[in-house]
C-alpha cells in the first residue's frame, strides 16, 4: 500500500493515510451536493479545490496576523494538559493522534511545542476518521503495533487531537470508535477518547485551548495550509478488508502556492510556555444550539447545519450554502468573519442576524431536492 504524499516534514508526522490520486478525480461543488444528498456518503467522493484568490489569500494572512499569537498560546494549553496527564504522571511518552485533515496541524504544533519546552519527542501520526463510518481501524492496529508491541508503553497514552469542535459530531463518532475497539479486543481497555482542540465552541471537551469561536488559519486554505491533501476518502478503491488505511489524494496542482509549513513556523515562533488550564464545560452544548436554529429555519436534518467559523468556511468553500447566521452579538467589522462575508458575496449567500450561542457564525447548505 502507497501512503499518500504530502508537503509536511516527515519528521513532524507519519500521515496514515492510502494514496488514491490516480484514482480519483475532483468533483463540483454543485454536482458532489447532489450526489450527498441522494445518498452518496461524502467520504467517497473528492471535492474540487480551486486556488485561492487574491483577495482570500490577504483574508487568511489578515488571520494569520491576527490570531498567531491565539493560536499559539492555546496550543501551548492544551500541549500542557497533554504532557501532564503522560510524561509527567506516568512517565511514559504521549503518542499523538491527529484526526485528518483539520487535526494534523494541531498535532504538529503540539508537537513542537512539547520538544521545545520539555526536549521530549513524541511520535505523531495522523488518522481518518469519517462522520458515520468510523475511525480507520487499521491505522490504529498500525500505531498499537508500533507503540505498544516491544515498548514500555500503554495505549492510555493514545492522544487524539482535533483543530476545533462543530457540534460534537466527530466527538461523538470518537466515542463510539473507541467503545467498538474495546469490544473487538481487550488491549485496548485504557483507550480514552478525550479530544484535545484548539477552540471548543461547541461546549463538549475540556481538553482545549479556548471555548471561543475565532478564526484559525489553518482553517482558511483548505489543502494549500493543509500538506496538500484530500480529507479522507474510503470508497472502493480502499481495501478495508485487506489492510488498506483509508484515503487521500494529493493536489500536486498547488505545489507553487503551499502555506503548510510556514504556517506552522509561523505559530512557533510565538510559543511561550504557559500554565496548564483545565477548562469546564458550561452553558448551551453546540448541538442544542444547532436544534435550535434548524426549528427556528425549517431545516428538519441537522447535518444541513455548520455552525461555528470553521465549519461555515467549509460550507462556502466545499458545499451548496442557502444562508449564513451571524451572531447577534458580533460585529460585521470583526476581522474573524471578513473571509465570510467576502465568501457570502461572492456567492451572493444571504446572511440573517440571530442568537448563535458562543459561534460567531453558522452556515447552513441549501436543500437541493427544493430545485427538483
Amino acid at each position: 500500500m502507497k501512503l499518500v504524499k504530502t508537503s509536511y516534514k516527515s519528521e513532524d508526522v507519519i500521515i496514515l493515510l492510502k494514496d488514491v490520486t490516480d484514482n480519483m478525480k475532483e468533483m463540483s461543488t454543485e454536482e458532489r451536493e447532489k450526489a450527498i444528498q441522494s445518498g452518496v456518503h461524502y467520504s467517497e467522493m473528492l471535492p474540487e479545490e480551486k486556488e485561492p484568490t487574491k483577495e482570500y489569500k490577504e483574508l487568511y494572512n489578515k488571520a494569520l496576523n491576527n490570531h498567531a499569537k491565539d493560536t499559539a498560546l492555546d496550543i501551548g494549553r492544551i500541549s500542557e494538559i497533554i504532557y501532564n496527564n503522560t510524561f509527567k504522571k506516568n512517565g511514559k511518552l504521549p503518542v499523538i493522534i491527529s484526526l485528518a485533515r483539520a487535526g494534523i496541524p494541531v498535532g504538529v504544533l503540539v508537537k513542537r511545542y512539547i520538544k521545545q519546552f520539555y526536549n521530549v519527542d513524541c511520535n505523531h501520526y495522523a488518522i481518518s476518521i469519517i462522520r458515520d463510518r468510523g475511525i480507520d481501524i487499521n491505522a490504529m492496529q498500525y500505531i498499537f503495533d508500533e507503540e505498544i508491541m516491544g515498548n514500555n508503553n500503554d495505549v492510555e497514552n493514545f492522544i487524539f487531537i482535533d483543530g476545533w469542535t462543530g457540534k460534537g459530531a466527530i466527538k461523538n463518532q470518537l466515542n463510539e470508535a473507541v467503545e467498538q475497539l474495546k469490544a473487538i479486543d481487550t488491549k485496548w481497555h485504557s483507550l480514552k477518547s478525550d479530544l484535545y482542540v484548539v477552540a471548543d465552541p461547541a461546549n463538549i471537551t475540556s481538553y482545549c485551548g479556548t471555548h471561543s469561536d475565532y478564526l484559525l488559519p489553518s482553517a482558511c486554505l483548505n489543502s494549500t495550509v493543509s500538506g496538500l491533501i484530500s480529507r479522507t476518502i474510503l470508497n472502493k478503491y480502499i481495501d478495508v478488508e485487506n489492510g488498506d488505511f483509508h484515503g487521500a489524494y494529493y493536489f500536486k496542482k498547488f505545489e507553487n502556492i503551499d502555506y503548510t509549513n510556514d504556517f506552522i513556523d509561523r505559530i512557533c515562533k510565538e510559543f511561550e510556555k504557559v500554565e496548564p488550564s483545565i477548562l469546564g464545560i458550561s452553558g448551551e452544548k453546540g448541538i442544542d444550539t444547532v436544534k435550535r436554529i434548524g426549528e427556528h429555519f425549517g431545516v428538519d436534518d441537522y447535518k444541513k447545519i455548520k455552525p461555528g467559523i470553521g465549519e461555515t468556511t467549509r460550507v462556502l468553500l466545499r458545499r451548496v450554502p442557502w444562508k449564513v447566521l451571524l451572531n447577534i452579538n458580533v460585529s460585521e467589522k470583526d476581522a474573524d468573519i471578513q473571509h465570510i462575508l467576502e465568501l457570502c458575496k461572492e456567492k451572493n449567500v444571504p446572511i440573517k442576524r440571530i442568537d448563535t450561542n458562543n459561534y460567531k457564525v453558522v452556515g447552513i447548505i441549501k436543500d437541493l431536492s427544493a430545485d427538483a
